[in-house]
């Protein structure tokens, strides 16, 4: 998670097929791919210092005014919504792989939404230590690769139908919308609908799984030495959903509770987030505001989305109403929690970690 983007990250050219016990692999890292991780890392910056009072029409006098209203209680009970999403998300863990701890889960999510949010390339970085951690813990490295598969997707598709929700209720709901958001929602929630049916289609049915693997066939025709000798792209699709099935009829249900426990939690740390800084929007503007912002989440230019999510979300409230100032720090204070105080849990549980089977599996 991050707890911006809470969950396990699922990082760049990850081999998760085969039918024997290989590891989870990741590409070598270049030169080129440390430089794009510091121009995200700088675009957040700035993104943040100067693009959002700047959009916005405000200042950093008013953001801090607005800031300045929260009170030693709003904090800790902000706090206690974010641990309780941290939390509420070890039931997609455990879902994902059977036999893992909610401890282990919480463990793996909290240093993995650390390393996410503040490395450069911390995606991959993040993933390659949730491998680890459950590797110490005696995990098949098959199982890893099938729960890496399984988790990615449910992160990919709640990032795809929560903004389809927020669209719903900015077309039908009760709120004044200028026309081109309505009609933006129109389209969003339309291709959004799209995606996640086609995606629960090709889990559940070798038909649709065979149409697409006939699509990427074509797509990837220029590419199609990079595909592993031996193993085609039909071979990969068909034992890929054989084993996404597997895992999706076990611990869906389980899965899917955890991912709506944890949004709505945050969600609430949103809510309280827009109160406590003055900001009187109804409670439809905020759905949407916070739908938006979890699409937003998946934009990689900069760690987690980090400055798009803010300027954009912020944006988005005061099109439906919202002071700029209190809108803006809304987005800034939730950023705050959902980027920066999961680094607290996140070192603590790979202190813990660490101090258990973390230095013997490292040395390994």
């Amino acid at each position: 998670m991050t707890a911006g983007r809470p969950g396990v990250s699922t990082g760049p050219d990850v081999d998760v097929g085969g039918d024997v016990d290989t590891d989870p692999t990741l590409r070598r890292f270049r030169r080129r791919d440390v430089a794009s991780s510091a121009v995200g890392m700088v675009i957040a910056g700035l993104l943040i210092a100067y693009g959002l009072p700047y959009f916005l029409d405000t200042s950093w006098a008013q953001i801090w005014a607005q800031l300045s209203r929260v009170r030693p209680g709003t904090a800790v009970l902000m706090g206690v919504l974010l641990l309780a999403g941290l939390v509420s998300y070890t039931w997609v863990l455990v879902g994902s792989l059977p036999g893992l701890g909610h401890v282990q889960a919480l463990k793996a999510n909290a240093v993995s939404a650390t390393i996410a949010n503040l490395v450069p390339l911390g995606a991959a970085l993040g993933l390659g230590a949730t491998v680890l951690m459950y590797r110490s813990w005696g995990f098949a490295k098959r199982e890893i690769s099938s729960s890496l598969m399984v988790t990615g997707l449910w992160n990919v598709l709640a990032r795809i139908a929560l903004p389809v929700i927020g669209c719903l209720v900015l077309v039908a709901g009760p709120i004044e919308a200028p026309d081109v958001v309505v009609r933006g929602a129109f389209v969003a929630g339309g291709i959004g609908a799209a995606l996640v049916v086609v995606s629960v289609l090709v889990v559940h049915s070798d038909r649709v799984a065979a149409l697409i693997s006939s699509l990427l066939r074509v797509l990837l025709t220029p590419v199609r030495h990079r595909v592993r000798r031996g193993r085609g792209v039909d071979h990969l699709i068909s034992d890929q959903r054989r084993r996404l099935e597997s895992v999706v009829r076990s611990g869906g249900l389980l899965m899917t509770l955890g991912m709506v426990g944890q949004f709505v939690l945050l969600f609430g740390l949103y809510l309280v987030a827009a109160r406590v800084v003055g900001l009187d929007l109804p409670l439809a503007e905020l759905i949407c505001a916070y739908t938006f912002r979890q699409l937003l989440t998946v934009v990689a230019v900069t760690p987690g989305g980090l400055g798009i999510t803010e300027v954009g979300t912020a944006g988005l409230l005061v099109l439906l109403g919202g002071d700029p100032g209190a809108a803006s720090a809304t987005a800034l204070l939730y950023a705050i929690y959902a980027h920066l105080l999961v680094v607290p849990f996140g070192l603590a549980a790979l202190a813990s970690w660490w101090a258990g089977p973390g230095r013997a599996a490292v040395r390994t």
